[in-house]
């Protein structure tokens, strides 16, 4: 066998029950997905896999509620405790979570769900082991045209000759896919990054809609059209100003995928950075 170090040997897709209940003899519960991953040093041929996935079996036994956010950190840990051979490990944890959102003009409760993840990397140090956590979350939102909007304006100024302040201007409206990630000492919610999300967009979605509140939806979306990359500029400007108390190193990733509605293509924008240079860029714009 050629002695090659393999940079990551993983065990996908774990489920594990969370917060189990009772169903006529069957069990239904919260059922984080996990991805459990080490390193592995050319003198080793495979991986011990029952102990990775005793790992996240152990880690999930001890979770309640505030606990999920060091789900994945004490999986990491335990795999370099039981993987001796290994110095990195890497963890990610995927659920479906809900909240409760107010419908713009009946104010009453819709049910929302957004995926929602944790992700740790861990390196075995000489006498430490070294993480870093990140916390994301995938939302739905509405991204709507603005260059339509203008061309619509031109349009209605040409047969009316004017347009009053306030007047609603068609455009076409996109359902988009939003993903954050950010880097976290341990102080970054899920709630946060939902709220960071849906701001960002020109309107979130909402499940439950009587007739006046589709119609107050749509005219917020065009009240304010975007871009993707609109969406994605406005999010990395948020996530500067929400977390002003994290280390200029910490990462940031942004992801918007938008699903044209006048088109059979898609349209997508991507952001990799950290906020250091996410804090520059804005800082020298606010200066220009």
């Amino acid at each position: 066998m050629a002695p090659f170090e393999l940079d990551w040997v993983s065990v996908t897709d774990i489920q594990i029950p969370v917060n189990e209940s009772g169903l006529n003899g069957l069990k239904f519960a919260i059922s984080p997905v996990v991805d459990a991953a080490v390193d592995l040093p050319a003198s080793q041929r495979g991986i011990h896999a029952s102990r990775t996935y005793e790992c996240v079996k152990e880690a999930a036994a001890l979770l309640d509620g505030v606990g999920f956010y060091g789900l994945a950190e004490r999986i990491a840990r335990s795999l370099l405790e039981k993987h001796t051979y290994s110095t990195r490990a890497r963890v990610s944890v995927r659920a479906r979570l809900f909240e409760t959102a107010k419908t713009p003009i009946s104010y009453v409760d819709s049910v929302e769900h957004f995926n929602a993840s944790i992700h740790t990397f861990a390196v075995r140090g000489s006498h430490t082991i070294h993480v870093r956590n990140f916390v994301g979350v995938e939302a739905t939102g509405i991204t709507a045209c603005p260059c339509a909007k203008e061309v619509i304006r031109e349009l209605y100024q040409r047969v009316n000759g004017e347009v009053k302040e306030g007047t609603p201007l068609a455009t076409h409206m996109q359902r988009s896919h939003g993903r954050l990630i950010v880097e976290s000492d341990g102080s970054i919610t899920f709630t946060q990054l939902l709220d960071i999300l849906h701001n960002s967009f020109s309107s979130r979605t909402l499940e439950l809609l009587k007739r006046p509140d589709e119609a107050a939806l749509v005219l917020s979306a065009v009240e304010k059209p975007r871009f993707v990359e609109d969406v994605v500029r406005h999010a990395a400007k948020n996530v500067v100003e929400k977390f002003q108390h994290l280390p200029d190193s910490y990462r940031v990733y942004i992801k918007v995928r938008a699903l044209e509605s006048i088109h059979s293509h898609n349209l997508e924008s991507t952001l990799k950075s950290n906020l250091g240079i996410l804090r520059q860029r804005i800082g020298a714009v606010k200066m220009a």
